[in-house]
């Protein structure tokens, strides 16, 4: 039988988690899919558990290579895939039990749609049928909320169309260590959108992939966040494109745009002090960064961490990032306030003010 589904697996230490992903991809309650485990180095002793279940199922297939991280893995599993269509999924992940059959009944019956599908953060939510709308459709125009309400960013919780991904000649950056998936997935846009400007997105809203939050060795753990020119570049890129190639208003891109200030405070936070004082200055000097002080300032949409940003005061804007994330927000919020009340007076916050 023909697989209709390759599951592109990029294994690296995942430990006990392993069998349990498996195991799971294996019960599956629709059979003709495959199974690509792309042991990725491991030392755990993964790349044995990887060849036991192919050994015993012919769906799974198990590619050995030395280590060159998650998105070598993936560009590994795309060039060994057979199916029309590609899902990506963690070591450390599970898939709902009947994932496969309920994404390739939508997809199958809408060939022309992009299919994307909810996740959960509780194993005990996966698969459950409660969350309303059951399906939401997006166009273009619309993936500013799109990004804010569906998992959009991520490699997993979607189905890639195979032949669109080799056409277009998409692979994960490998000289990216941490944010590799949204060049992907922007790329991915582009290719999809271009083939046909009129095509739709459609959002499963059931938890099909529940994403394992409690593994400390987990790829989005890791120490590789310091800040990069590839970090900012990225979020260029989707903003740029929301806002020249697909005309999405630009207040509905509030969540790409929090993303970004997050990604790229937190990257300077974690960068040493004088490696960090370079980085910044070669921020400030890009069109990246001119771009996204034009964002906020030609829509007159305003975020407390902007003002820091524009007059380069980048201690305060990692202070004020910091503070965010610690209750009450105090520094945040009177910066906040602050803003609004005098260089950003009559500006839309990006976030709510309560």
């Amino acid at each position: 039988m023909e697989p209709q589904l390759s599951i592109i697996v990029p294994v690296y230490d995942p430990g006990e988690y392993l069998p349990r992903a498996l195991d799971r991809i294996a019960g599956q309650t629709r059979g003709d899919f495959e199974c690509i485990l792309v042991d990725d180095g491991s030392t755990d002793g993964s790349a044995a558990v990887c060849d036991e279940y192919a050994a015993k199922d012919g769906r799974f297939r198990v590619i050995h290579q030395k280590n060159a991280g998650a998105s070598a893995a993936r560009n590994a599993g795309i060039g060994a895939a057979r199916a029309p269509w590609l899902l990506f999924a963690d070591a450390d992940d599970v898939l709902a039990d009947d994932a496969v059959e309920t994404l390739l009944a939508r997809q199958l019956a809408e060939p022309e749609v992009f299919v994307v599908f909810a996740f959960t953060e509780g194993l005990d939510l996966l698969g459950v049928e409660r969350r309303q709308p059951p399906e939401k459709r997006y166009r273009a125009r619309d993936l500013g909320r799109m990004y804010a309400e569906t998992p959009l960013a991520a490699p997993w919780g979607k189905l890639f169309d195979a032949a669109l991904v080799r056409a277009a000649g998409l692979r994960f950056d490998t000289a990216m260590r941490c944010y590799e998936d949204r060049p992907f997935v922007t790329d991915y846009l582009r290719a999809f959108f271009a083939r046909d400007p009129g095509a739709g997105c459609l959002f499963l809203n059931r938890p099909l992939y529940y994403y394992e939050n409690g593994n400390a060795a987990s790829l989005s753990k890791s120490d590789r966040s310091r800040l990069a020119p590839s970090h900012y570049e990225a979020f260029d890129r989707l903003l740029t494109d929301c806002l020249e190639r697909y005309r999405t208003p630009p207040a509905e891109l509030f969540k790409i745009v929090l993303e970004y200030m997050n990604t790229l405070l937190y990257g300077a936070w974690c960068t040493p002090p004088g490696e960090r004082r370079r980085a910044m200055a070669r921020f400030y000097k890009s069109d990246e960064y001119r771009r996204l002080m034009a964002y906020f300032a030609d829509n007159r949409l305003y975020e407390a961490r902007y003002l820091p940003l524009r007059f380069h005061a980048t201690a305060l804007a990692v202070a004020l990032d910091q503070s965010r994330l610690v209750p009450p927000m105090s520094l945040y919020w009177k910066f906040h306030w602050l803003g609004l009340r005098t260089l950003c007076r009559g500006w839309t916050p990006l976030i709510p003010t309560a």
